[in-house]
């Protein structure tokens, strides 16, 4: 699966279910959202499975909101992409932006592409007086989601640079 792919299964899926939060989109594939705390607020962010013909998303109920709003996509975006390997085996996510493995890696991807659009990147970019972490809390979003989100413009040929590189593990602490 290829970047310009995951945003065109982005807008099918927005499209489709006529929704841009991850928390609706959820409830329409029909995925049970549960919270948890037996991982701590530094432990587990979130994990998928599939059991007695149903889809689960848990989240680290230590999380604040806004986190907990980007690990439910990515879950989500495991739903969608990932669906066989859920049925397999349950998907954990101890460190949400891992780049060595391709299933998270496209999970990130698609997390980055639908919460933020391409729209809003370019407005902000227009600004001036617009800086690369201005931009993130304007979004709302962590710097790192930022870079996968200019990562994945990057490959469809917008021509942004990346402040960083991609951090694999910042959500991890």
């Amino acid at each position: 699966m290829t970047g310009d792919f995951i945003h065109r299964e982005v807008h099918r899926v927005m499209a489709k279910y006529k929704t841009n939060d991850p928390y609706e989109l959820l409830d329409a594939l029909g995925v049970e959202v549960r919270e948890s705390r037996a991982y701590g607020p530094h432990g587990l962010k979130g994990y998928c499975y599939f059991s007695k013909r149903t889809i689960f998303v848990v989240l680290n109920a230590f999380l604040p909101e806004i986190e907990q709003r980007i690990v439910a996509m990515h879950e989500a975006a495991h739903v969608i992409l990932h669906q066989a390997q859920i049925k397999v085996a349950p998907m954990r996510d101890n460190v949400i932006y891992d780049m060595t493995s391709r299933t998270e890696y496209q999970a990130n991807l698609f997390t980055a592409d639908f919460l933020i659009s391409d729209e809003a990147i370019e407005e902000l970019t227009e600004q001036e007086d617009m800086d690369y972490f201005r931009m993130c809390k304007e979004l709302y979003v962590s710097p790192d989601l930022m870079s996968f989100k200019l990562f994945s413009m990057i490959q469809r040929g917008y021509r942004y640079n990346l402040p960083q590189g991609l951090n694999s593990t910042f959500l991890k602490n």
